[in-house]
């Protein structure tokens, strides 16, 4: 890490501390008393007990927010970190070369115009199926996030030779998914994708479906790059580790090429940025997955950020990690594995989860949506509004190309993620349309205007503290959102 960058890295943690006093003073907010206790081995939903219906005073709520956002981007590894963006082009002209690219890739792929394509919906998403196995030990230290003596992990179906080995990440007040997508190759082996803690369940659930043959790690984020050096060791006889460059940290750093990798463990090679050249080394599951790497760097930042795309030809899927989600009706049976049956029933439990994983208000209505922000983004493909807001205001054009350059590998009609629901029935107009906002306005999802409140002062606070780079000129990532 360079002087610039240490130096940065410093000006966060200050900011932590600074915040964390300002916490302190709003605590009352948070810390009421919530109740009679949960049985054990269980946990309360946030905010159990406390009137919900009374909104909380935006500096308030805000700082909250900060603490969390300041924390997640010293620890998840530049969440913020994007290329100095490009003056933008024209919206018009922007906005025509997506509409040129999704109607020319969906006439390509599929033969009908990209306007037609079916609006994305879950497929064959049955995680009331899942295989446990908590008698095979479900402890790994350490986990550095909760569950910490805990730690369930249910393995359900993914169809087309691929599976879900799903964990809980918890973060504060965040309770979240965190997938594993195995998916056994041609030759039989498996190709493991963010791999999680390997605790006695989880490789019990993972060897049942044969040997691991190849690991990768798909980005440089936090939760899906921590748990690979616990897994690796597991698993020493896999063929070939692979991972995205720009990792950094106190848990390893890889840069561009192979060469200046120093993760404290066996690295067989890194993925090319942007699409792969015929001089670029590739790896061996090359036969079968082509794939393309978003890779950004800011030097407001502390570090760069990578996420790399994956298409399974022979069965027509796309594997992406963090690039989109989609937020299913009800939480999935594995929070039952941390909090208690009554909690989870709470209608409330679910639209709040779901809104603070993707920081957005707990805002209430008395119309017909409770929960307006939880409703805006439900049940369909989506790009998660913390992303939308930090990463890609940022850097629009990076990721825009990206994105293009993902639609342009091939065709698919499903879409596995590393959050949230999968499979996903999608295609290239779907996943193309869950970024519109990158090329003009755009009213999909209908997140109102007040919702991107916090957000946006999120944003002016970093900017006024020289806490990363700014939002790229010209470039409004909710322009169009309702009032």
């Amino acid at each position: 890490m360079g002087e610039g960058q240490t130096v940065r890295w410093c000006r966060c943690r200050v900011a932590v501390c600074r915040y964390a006093v300002c916490r302190a003073d709003a605590s009352f907010y948070f810390l009421q008393p919530r109740g009679p206790r949960p049985p054990p081995g269980r946990r309360r939903a946030h905010g159990a007990g406390v009137d919900t219906n009374k909104q909380l005073p935006v500096k308030v709520f805000t700082t909250m927010v900060l603490i969390r956002l300041m924390l997640l981007s010293l620890i998840f590894g530049g969440s913020l970190s994007y290329e100095l963006p490009r003056v933008p082009e024209p919206p018009s002209s922007r906005r025509s070369v997506l509409q040129t690219a999704v109607a020319a890739g969906s006439a390509a792929l599929f033969g009908k115009p990209a306007q037609s394509s079916a609006r994305a919906t879950l497929e064959n998403y049955n995680p009331e199926l899942a295989v446990t196995r908590p008698e095979a030990g479900q402890f790994y230290f350490p986990t550095l996030t909760p569950p910490f003596r805990n730690r369930a992990t249910y393995r359900y179906e993914l169809g087309r030779n691929a599976w879900a080995l799903e964990q809980l990440l918890v973060f504060a007040n965040v309770t979240a998914t965190v997938r594993t997508v195995v998916v056994k190759m041609q030759d039989g082996g498996l190709i493991v994708f963010g791999p999680q803690w390997p605790t006695g369940e989880y490789c019990s659930l993972l060897d049942e479906l044969g040997d691991v043959k190849h690991v990768v790690i798909p980005c440089n984020a936090f939760e899906h790059k921590i748990p690979t050096s616990a897994f690796v060791k597991k698993y020493p006889k896999a063929s070939s580790v692979w991972l995205t460059p720009g990792q950094y940290g106190p848990f390893g750093s890889c840069g561009l090429d192979l060469k200046s990798c120093k993760m404290g463990y066996r690295v067989d090679g890194v993925l090319p940025v942007g699409t792969p050249k015929s001089s670029d080394a590739l790896p061996p599951w090359a036969n079968e997955f082509d794939f393309r790497t978003l890779y950004v760097s800011l030097p407001e930042n502390a570090g760069p950020v990578s996420e790399a795309a994956f298409l399974h030809r022979p069965t027509n899927t796309l594997i992406t990690t963090d690039a989109v989600v989609y937020i299913p009706d009800e939480a999935p049976p594995i929070f039952g594995s941390y909090f208690d049956s009554e909690t989870i029933k709470d209608e409330s439990f679910w639209p709040k989860s779901v809104l603070q994983a993707v920081f957005l208000p707990l805002r209430q209505d008395d119309g017909a949506e409770r929960w307006p922000g939880y409703a805006a983004i439900q049940k369909r493909l989506v790009r998660a509004p913390i992303l939308r807001a930090f990463s890609d205001a940022r850097a629009p054009n990076a990721v825009r190309e990206w994105v293009t350059s993902v639609s342009s590998m091939g065709k698919f009609d499903r879409i596995l993620t590393a959050h949230f629901a999968s499979p996903i029935s999608a295609d290239t107009g779907d996943f193309l349309r869950a970024f519109n906002f990158l090329d003009g306005p755009s009213s999909d999802p209908p997140i109102s205007c007040g919702d991107w409140k916090t957000l946006d002062e999120l944003n002016t606070f970093i900017a006024e503290n020289n806490l990363g780079a700014p939002v790229a000129k010209g470039f409004d990532y909710k322009n169009g959102c309702p009032p």
